[in-house]
């Protein structure tokens, strides 16, 4: 190994960039113009000399293929093959790809279950030892480029399904999100016309949100509207029950009576369920005892919920509600073990103003930055260094 990146490794500093960045960088690394070629060269040289290490997980790859012909994928391949040395998130199961939030929250879940007592600080630096794995460039990608078709395909699926995710979450088509769960619980099941008017209505303000705000790729808002409707209908008719359709709505969702307290709202409930579906993905890297794992490991234990929640509740109501968001907030978790996370304008904000509202948040996070031009980066981290060494 080279003694710069020896050096690196004894005291790295870790930076993950914008996927924009990369993909500028990529663009300017591959042209034939003389000064976007320098301005990549020179990039390059001045980001190594500032000790900085670049961070890769498997949302900049998802990124960086989801976008543009061969052409422009090829460019961004080319690019990362040349990186001699990169930290990526490591897979939770040892596995030689790129990790996902899903590893990094496998890391942190594994250490809150371990230590029942550790708040999120304390669960953030026993993740971390875990948390990066050294490698090339060329060695990250390879295993993208084995399966290139299918994985490009399902990038493409994924993207298009967080589209429709982000508008669905952002639109208050059912208009209960602040009803309280104990009064749902008491009420009874209604008629099968009253049932099918309340489905029709929520199917015609969804479709509206996603036509006027929804993320303007999203090619059919009436039919993202009316399949998401079906699931939920589908849903229905399989749980509920004349008996009680309130508590029956709420055991499939993975939760009973005890996760419930008399100002749970349907909000609440569906954040926790989502938690819980996302632990139950979770689980299968580390194979838990599932009560326990529920019963130890709550989400504001975890460094990448705070953030992730954070920056859900903070973020800019747009006018448009663009799909990348999704992939933003999980890039954003980054920031609880980077020592730099740059990220687009809009999560920049959404950070802002979490940290002047939450001094967890604060002492979970490391320098968060926001810039329009990668050339910036290197002077920035510089001066970023030269203040910390100081």
């Amino acid at each position: 190994m080279k003694s710069s990146q020896s050096s690196l490794l004894i005291h790295p500093k870790f930076v993950a960039l914008d996927s924009s960045h990369l993909g500028a960088i990529a663009g300017d690394k591959a042209s034939k113009d003389g000064a976007r070629l320098q301005r990549a060269q020179a990039f390059e040289t001045a980001f190594a000399e500032t000790g900085a290490v670049l961070v890769l997980c498997w949302h900049h790859f998802q990124e960086l293929f989801s976008y543009g012909g061969e052409d422009v994928a090829a460019q961004r391949v080319g690019y990362l093959q040349s990186l001699p040395l990169v930290a990526a998130i490591a897979s939770a199961r040892e596995e030689d790809i790129v990790g996902s939030i899903v590893d990094l929250q496998s890391f942190e879940v594994a250490a809150a279950f371990q230590n029942p007592a550790a708040d999120a600080s304390a669960v953030r630096d026993e993740a971390a030892r875990k948390m990066f794995r050294f490698a090339s460039g060329a060695d990250l990608i390879c295993p993208f480029l084995e399966n290139w078709t299918a994985l490009r395909q399902a990038f493409a699926e994924s993207e298009q399904r967080s589209r429709e995710v982000v508008a669905i979450s952002k639109s208050d088509f059912a208009g209960n999100s602040s009803a309280k769960i104990v009064d749902l619980l008491k009420e009874k099941l209604r008629a099968p016309r009253y049932i099918q008017l309340q489905f029709q209505r929520m199917h015609g303000r969804l479709a509206s949100d996603i036509q006027r705000r929804g993320d303007r790729r999203i090619p059919d808002a009436e039919l993202s509207s009316q399949a998401f409707i079906d699931e939920v209908i589908q849903f229905g008719g399989e749980v509920i029950r004349p008996d009680n359709p309130g508590l029956r709505i709420l055991r499939a969702c993975g939760l009973d009576l005890s996760d419930v307290s008399p100002t749970t709202t349907v909000a609440d409930v569906g954040d926790l369920s989502a938690y819980r579906k996302k632990l139950a993905l979770i689980n299968e890297n580390l194979d838990l005892p599932w009560l326990e794992l529920v019963a130890r490991v709550k989400e504001d234990r975890l460094p990448s919920g705070i953030i992730y929640n954070a920056i859900r509740r903070l973020h800019p109501d747009t006018r448009e509600w663009d799909g990348s968001e999704l992939t933003d907030r999980e890039l954003a978790c980054l920031s609880a073990y980077a020592d730099v996370v740059y990220v687009d304008k809009r999560t920049h904000e959404a950070f802002r103003q979490a940290r002047q509202k939450s001094n967890e948040l604060n002492a979970l996070t490391r320098h968060i930055e926001k810039t329009g031009e990668y050339s910036l980066i290197p002077g920035q981290l510089a001066a970023r260094f030269s203040t910390a060494n100081a």
